[in-house]
């Protein structure tokens, strides 16, 4: 797992070459829990609602979910998959994130706390719907 208030996640993410089982490199998840102060709720999903989309054509990305939960701490999370880590990275460093991060509200991040996570997808609800996923 990997927390920050507001930083660098992909930089701390463990090395490229690094695998977890001695197979082929698995898609990756990359999560965002925000807890956004309640007057900031509508704000924050508009902005989402509206976003760039500059990521949606990136190389390796496979899609984005922002989901509000029911129950938990986090007001909201914010999902992207992709099919490498190494393509996260590549996006992480890219004109296009950098673009799409400029874009967000600062007044309503600057009360955001952010807590970051990173997975290795093995199984992925896409596949059930017969988009692009893992493969075994």
């Amino acid at each position: 797992m990997i927390s920050s208030q507001r930083g660098g996640p992909a930089e701390d993410l463990s090395p490229a070459d690094e695998k977890s089982d001695g197979h082929e490199e698995r898609p990756f998840v990359f999560i965002s829990h925000l807890t956004v102060p309640e007057e900031d709720h509508e704000g924050l999903e508009r902005h989402f609602r509206n976003r760039a989309r500059l990521v949606d054509d990136f190389p390796g990305f496979l899609y984005l979910l922002l989901l509000r939960p029911i129950s938990g701490e986090a007001t909201h999370t914010f999902v992207t998959a992709w099919r490498s880590r190494e393509d996260f990275r590549r996006y992480m460093k890219s004109e296009e994130h950098r673009i799409s991060h400029s874009r967000e509200p600062a007044d309503i991040m600057a009360r955001t706390e952010v807590r970051h996570e990173a997975y290795e997808l093995l199984m992925d609800p896409a596949e059930w719907f017969g988009l692009s996923g893992p493969s075994d």
